[in-house]
């Protein structure tokens, strides 16, 4: 994920209550609690990170328990910060000197008009009579939809292969369609959860999510978690 932009993930968690991990100095990871579903022998919590540095971290290292218990069984959520800039400083900046060349003659010039017909010519050749894509296409094209995204992590599920970091996501997918299903438009997450866990058609697909996710005992399967996500592998009729 790139460094500086602010990412969320839903924890479910029976032992004591969490909080952030008191600040240090030069930390690699900010951390803060959005919000805190009260369940009875649970707590479900909306937690934002933002990466400082690059590097791969996990999010249970900036968690603690506000009474200073050990935080047993807390599970494992692992992300890599990407600095994006690739160079250093000093490479950047010799890239970017003015370097003085005279060159006589119209030189450049000449070879302004010749990169402005050249670009013109370019131009009409892409988009003369050429249809222009509607919003709904460039959308589309532009980011996969839900179903194409959970058809992808439901190949990982049955092929045994997917990591902590694809569940995290298909869980936000999955809380997407069900605010879809149920039409809670713009709602908080944490209210949207609460109606997802009352409702007769998602509170018990919600359940089975969570337990197979946070509950390492827990009896829930693969196959039990792609029954739950297979009816949103199929695309909604246009």
């Amino acid at each position: 994920m790139p460094l500086g932009v602010e990412q969320a993930a839903i924890v479910t968690y029976g032992g004591p209550r969490l909080a952030v991990a008191p600040y240090k100095w030069g930390v690699a990871v900010s951390v803060r609690i959005a919000d805190v579903i009260e369940k009875p022998d649970r707590r479900i919590y909306d937690i934002r990170y933002l990466v400082n540095r690059s590097g791969t971290f996990d999010l249970k290292d900036y968690l603690a328990a506000e009474d200073g218990r050990e935080l047993a069984a807390l599970p494992t959520f692992e992300f890599t910060g990407d600095p994006q800039l690739s160079k250093d400083l000093d490479t950047r900046i010799q890239e970017t000197e003015e370097v003085q060349v005279e060159v006589g003659g119209r030189y450049y010039e000449i070879l302004a008009v010749l990169a402005l017909l050249w670009i013109g010519w370019l131009l009409l050749l892409i988009f003369y009579k050429r249809p222009k894509p509607t919003e709904e296409q460039t959308e589309a094209e532009a980011k996969p939809t839900s179903a194409e995204q959970l058809r992808a992590y439901l190949g990982k599920i049955e092929s045994g292969t997917i990591d902590t970091a694809a569940k995290a996501k298909m869980e936000m997918t999955l809380l997407q369609c069900w605010r879809e299903e149920l039409s809670l438009g713009d709602r908080q997450m944490s209210d949207s959860l609460k109606q997802i866990s009352r409702n007769s058609k998602t509170s018990e697909s919600l359940k089975q999510l969570q337990h197979w996710l946070h509950d390492p005992s827990s009896s829930v399967s693969d196959a039990d978690i792609a029954a739950v996500i297979r009816p949103y592998t199929m695309e909604a009729a246009p």
